[in-house]
């Protein structure tokens, strides 16, 4: 087989895209949700961090340099070799796979944020195949599709869509659009859907055509990790919803929404517009399903998120509420606050940030108008005495209150 090369050309988004990536182990591929993959680096089955690290700097270093998958593979033996990993699959294939996947993903990526920064001169993408024996038949069927970027096509069709997708997009101006007798699609495309099983159980609903955990742009899920990972929720049932986001919100994964969040506070500081609300987080399966059953409500969306602007105060200590993403999701208690109609999350540890006896608060209701409506809205934030959430208005859900 002939020698491959990470796309001939050293393009900073696609560097950028894997620079950005943070390790994590894991037993399977998806063991994440597809567009958390944006934003952390596994590989199927490798448990030991420090290997997972190695990997990943061997992925980036082929990007940055144009290294080929036999120096890959050669760093990936050493890799290894020093961790004693025992993968499943043969050195060629697994290679093939890892280097295929993350070098793909890192070009699309990459190419979505200059064509993005560009939308007002080429403001139209076309959908192309390699053209040849080997394209999938749905793909080839997509083949040609022009759609305005902003389309919620590309949210989900958005190449590649697959394992061992080669298929891209061009960005075209109207005056190409045009020349070329082009025709731009306008109505909703139409999408078929298949269940996904595993073990005799459903795990997944994806687009016909599309592989499971790729229905997602790759794009979106790098520069805006949450959306993306929204989206995906708002099209899956309650039950496999639940499901997905309890093993999406992994460590590194909080890591990048607090990332996001953090910056997101800046640029309001600032007096600039990054957004009218950003998402801190999900809500998980325990406390739906709690919700449900013991406060007769459930969420139209699991989505968690902070207005620019918040109806109350924000009152943790800076060093606190720029992890606010991770202390949403590590909860030692979950309310329902039956005076107020909403939610109270307790986060674990905080450390000391918080007054002497005091626990810190999260409060939330679902936003039926302003910048976070169809979500669940963090109105406050700050802290109480736990015997003061004892009181009878409040409901324990999930977890139990410290003493």
């Amino acid at each position: 087989m002939a020698d491959v090369q990470g796309f001939g050309v050293k393009a900073q988004g696609a560097i950028d895209f894997l620079k950005g990536k943070l390790p994590e182990r894991s037993l399977a591929w998806d063991d994440l949700a597809g567009p958390v993959h944006a934003k952390v680096f596994a590989v199927a089955g490798a448990t030991n961090i420090d290997l997972v690290s190695q990997l990943h700097q061997a992925i980036t270093s082929a990007v940055e340099n144009g290294t080929t998958i036999t120096e890959f593979r050669k760093q990936f033996d050493q890799a290894v070799a020093r961790s004693g990993w025992a993968y499943n699959g043969k050195r060629g294939w697994r290679t093939q796979v890892i280097f295929d996947a993350n070098l793909r993903s890192a070009h699309m990526a990459g190419r979505w944020t200059q064509m993005w920064s560009n939308r007002a001169n080429r403001p139209f993408l076309q959908y192309r195949t390699a053209g040849d024996a080997r394209v999938r038949p749905q793909h080839r069927q997509w083949n040609g599709i022009v759609r305005a970027i902003t389309d919620a096509f590309w949210a989900t069709f958005y190449p590649p869509n697959g394992w061992g997708c080669r298929c891209t997009v061009r960005a075209l101006s109207q005056a190409e659009v045009e020349a070329k007798g082009l025709t731009v699609a306008t109505e909703p495309f139409p999408v078929k859907t298949r269940t996904v099983e595993k073990d005799g159980e459903v795990v997944d609903i994806v687009p016909v055509g599309v592989d499971p955990g790729w229905d997602h742009s790759v794009g979106v899920a790098w520069v805006a990790p949450e959306v993306a990972l929204g989206r995906k929720l708002l099209s899956l049932p309650p039950s496999l919803r639940d499901r997905m986001v309890d093993k999406a919100i992994s460590p590194a994964f909080q890591e990048a929404l607090s990332a996001r969040w953090k910056a997101f506070r800046s640029a309001v500081k600032e007096g600039s517009q990054p957004g009218a609300a950003q998402i801190v987080g999900f809500l998980d399966g325990a406390a739906t399903s709690a919700l449900a059953e013991q406060a007769g409500t459930s969420v139209q969306s699991t989505a968690i998120a902070v207005p620019a602007k918040p109806a109350g105060s924000l009152e943790w200590p800076d060093e606190l509420l720029d992890r606010l993403p991770v202390h949403v999701r590590n909860y030692q208690a979950v309310l329902w606050d039956t005076e107020a109609r909403g939610l109270v999350i307790v986060p674990g540890d905080t450390g000391r940030s918080l007054k002497r006896g005091r626990v810190g608060t999260v409060a939330i209701r679902a936003a039926t108008a302003g910048p976070a409506k169809g979500a669940l809205e963090v109105t406050s934030v700050g802290q109480a005495r736990p015997a003061d959430l004892a009181a009878p208005r409040f409901t324990v859900l999930v977890g139990r209150l410290p003493k």
